[in-house]
């Protein structure tokens, strides 16, 4: 068993390794969106790969990611969300956000430029820890990191202006149901000495598959102000 579990991580992060493959191609990911506590439909999301471009001479590869409460998921959690991240694509290290959050009542728009370890948000300076990553953009690129099963790996993350340091741990392999038929994935979770945890606002767990040798994050469990949704795929789109 311990074999065929090897083989299968082996195999998962050999599609891993080459991210020009997977970045270069324009791709729309689509989910359904639940209130996890009541697996009840909110809204619909969508994580998007869009052409790349340059920003100050650095190429970069830039990503999209959208959330909408349908008028049901209004009455309960509002959440109207629109976040453009662009990364480097040599590094996967962010250079760019735009983020519009709304969710219930509070509204918060920001604007970050990130060039030589130095951050700008809304016109406000800050230093920006080396190798550090957005974390919405983790969703797309955390397969691209080995991390062994029951293994764990730290990333400085970057997310308007606040910076953190967050541990993730690879919870092992099971058989997920998908839109595209049951198949093996793996689970990347946040971790606090050592046990999975969803703490702080926007920390994700993150369960892969490969379909058609393309790792895909199926469901996706985001921490809200105030409570978890759950995101479930149900369509790709090329």
């Amino acid at each position: 068993m311990k074999l065929i579990i090897l083989l299968i991580l082996s195999s998962l992060s050999l599609m891993a390794n080459t991210p020009s493959d997977r970045f270069n191609s324009k791709v729309k990911y689509e989910y359904n969106v639940y209130l996890e506590v009541l697996n009840l439909k909110l809204g619909e999301a969508s994580l998007s790969i869009k052409e790349p471009d340059n920003i100050e001479g650095i190429n970069v590869y830039h990503l999209n990611f959208n959330v909408r409460t349908t008028r049901l998921g209004d009455s309960i959690y509002k959440i109207r969300n629109k976040i453009d991240v662009w990364i480097n694509q040599e590094t996967l290290n962010v250079v760019k956000q735009n983020k519009n959050i709304r969710e219930l009542r509070k509204k918060k728009n920001s604007e970050t430029i990130i060039i030589n370890q130095k951050g700008i948000t809304n016109g406000k300076e800050f230093i920006v820890n080396e190798n550090s990553f957005d974390p919405y953009s983790l969703i797309l690129i955390l397969s691209e990191f080995d991390i062994p099963d029951n293994q764990s790996k730290k990333f400085n993350i970057v997310d308007a202006g606040k910076s953190r340091v967050i541990e993730i741990k690879n919870l092992g392999t099971e058989m997920i149901k998908t839109p595209y038929g049951n198949k093996q994935g793996y689970t990347l979770s946040p971790v606090k000495n050592g046990q999975p945890i969803l703490k702080n606002k926007g920390d994700m767990e993150v369960i892969y598959v490969s379909i058609d040798d393309i790792l895909v994050p199926v469901r996706i469990l985001i921490k809200l102000g105030s409570g978890v949704i759950e995101l479930r795929l149900k369509k790709i789109r090329e």
